[in-house]
């Protein structure tokens, strides 16, 4: 069995940020090896604020933290024995997607058309699975090895039950796939060879919300540090956010079946790679927490510094952590010319004139009051705004929405060679109609000024479709920008006339009782789909 390196990679991406920050974090550690340094990781803790801010001037934030797994996993249990690793993974617009572009994963790859829905006549590419997943979803991940496949079943059960008790997360699940990889996996006439017996992997939706998973990562992690200082509601009010929680019951378990795995692909963690045996070290439990956000611009044309600590809400000081190491990172482009950073302490400061990275040792610096980046006025292009509307918001089968697509300038400097196109739907599915124009060229936005696009869709099915980012691209000081709105979804439902002519012809002929039962069943859908239940059927 293979595994690509880049995904090794992206699994050990936290140590790899933390690892050449933590000698000047600690003066005293510079002559240690990597094995103290990420013994000190796995058992003090480590913590990172990140924040990126494109060209645009819009940021992406994400706060993550290495260190020992909440209580409520109770990962010490009989339940976990065997277990390589737990996942709660939720997320609610487009971080996902950013996340896994920056570790080098095209989540949006294409391939050969795959299983259809009433939507595509003729297929379609994995390219439209975010859109199918509207990417608003929140998934349970577990992997089990080397057990009888009713024993992984019966621990997984209990793991759920655990989950769902309201005094723990109080999760609710619905089953997705349950896995189980050994050599009855292949079937006859294939020669494989497994570093191990079996591994059963099962996959649940979390029903519950977005605020309920961003909940229970946040609450089990050690708010000493940078955390206490971090107002939750900011990954809830931005256009996109995302939570994860890696769980790893005993490290030593994991690491050997790493090794087993990559040593036949040139890749390894073994004692005379370059991370020497310390993993062996560590025999616990380990945990790794994220959430993140992408917002709105929040930086234009006419601003000079960027407060880090108005990106997480923060209305106070930000204190490392009392163990363990914390740091904070931005990034801004190369195209903005950095002034200064405060604080800038020799030692416990670093920015990088190339990249635009500006590092701070939290741990270091001790209680600071913010962290600020200052930049000339002319970094970042006048507050663009692309937003798309829908008219009506819902539709039935064989009916029509119009779509609005409006760019407006709310800066005091125009924007020149202004292109917006939106023909995402229509490339996606067959079924659709599209009349109008999808696209526009303006040579010149001025400041206050707007610019739209209308188009008609008109469907023929009925189903959850999504309309791709509307796109924009514009020129400012001789540079070109791009924007664009979320991926939208559009419900086109059953329509309730057509529903009841369907159950009065199926059920010909009827006594007036019978009639009556089929008409209140025909209500109850009708009712159903006015509240935003299913309309794929009936039962009377």
């Amino acid at each position: 069995m293979h595994v690509d390196k880049k995904y090794a990679i992206a699994f050990l991406l936290f140590a790899f940020l933390i690892l050449p920050m933590a000698a000047s974090a600690y003066p005293i550690m510079a002559q240690d090896g990597p094995e103290e340094i990420i013994e000190l990781l796995l058992t003090e803790g480590a913590e990172i604020l990140v924040a990126n801010i494109d060209e645009n001037g819009a940021p992406a934030v994400i706060y993550a933290q290495l260190g020992l797994p909440s209580d409520d996993l109770d990962l010490e249990a009989e339940m976990f024995d065997n277990c390589l690793a737990l996942v709660v993974l939720a997320t609610r617009g487009e971080l996902l997607d950013y996340v896994l572009s920056l570790i080098g994963v095209d989540f949006m790859g294409g391939g050969e058309p795959g299983f259809m829905l009433s939507q595509f006549e003729e297929g379609f590419t994995p390219e439209a699975i975010l859109d199918l997943l509207g990417t608003d979803f929140s998934l349970l991940i577990s992997a089990y090895y080397n057990l009888d496949e009713a024993v992984a079943i019966g621990k997984m059960g209990q793991v759920l039950a655990h989950l769902a008790n309201p005094a723990v997360f109080g999760f609710s699940f619905a089953d997705i796939i349950h896995l189980r990889i050994d050599e009855d996996f292949f079937g006859e006439g294939f020669e494989v060879t497994l570093p191990f017996e079996a591994l059963d992997v099962f996959m649940y939706q979390v029903t519950n919300p977005f605020a309920d998973a961003l909940n229970v990562v946040l609450g089990g992690l050690d708010d000493t540090g940078l955390l206490g200082n971090i107002d939750p509601s900011i990954f809830l009010a931005e256009r996109g956010a995302a939570a994860g929680l890696l769980a790893i019951p005993d490290m030593g378990d994991l690491m050997e079946l790493i090794n087993d795995t990559m040593g036949g692909g040139g890749f390894s963690l073994a004692a005379e790679s370059f991370f020497p045996s310390q993993f062996d070290m560590i025999d616990g439990s380990i945990s790794l927490a994220a959430v993140g956000y992408i917002g709105e611009q929040i930086v234009s044309y006419g601003d000079t510094d960027l407060s880090i600590g108005s990106l997480v809400g923060a209305t106070g000081s930000f204190d490392p952590m009392d163990d363990g190491i914390s740091i904070v990172m931005a990034m801004l482009p190369r195209s903005s010319n950095i002034t200064g950073i405060s604080p800038d302490v020799e030692g416990l400061t670093m920015h990088d004139n190339e990249s635009n990275m500006v590092m701070w040792n939290a741990s270091g610096l001790g209680a600071v009051s913010d962290y600020i980046i200052e930049f000339e006025s002319d970094s970042f292009p006048p507050d663009i705004v692309i937003k798309r509307t829908f008219s009506p918001g819902s539709t039935v089968s064989g009916g029509s929405v119009e779509v609005t697509v409006t760019v407006t300038n709310n800066g005091i400097v125009p924007i020149e060679n202004v292109v917006i196109v939106d023909d995402g739907v229509g490339a996606i599915y067959s079924t659709v109609a599209v009349a109008g124009s999808t696209t526009d060229t303006i040579a010149s936005l001025a400041g206050g000024a707007s610019a739209s696009i209308t188009y008609t869709v008109t469907f023929t099915n009925e189903g959850k479709y999504s309309f791709p980012n509307a796109e924009l691209t514009y020129e400012f000081n001789s540079q070109e920008y791009a924007k664009n709105t979320v991926t939208d979804g559009y419900d086109v439902v059953a329509d309730p006339v057509q529903l009841l002519s369907q159950m009065v012809l199926d059920g010909m002929p009827y006594s007036g009782a019978i009639l009556g039962i089929v008409a209140l069943g025909a209500l109850f859908n009708i009712n159903k789909m006015r509240k935003g239940g299913s309309s794929g059927g009936y039962q009377v």
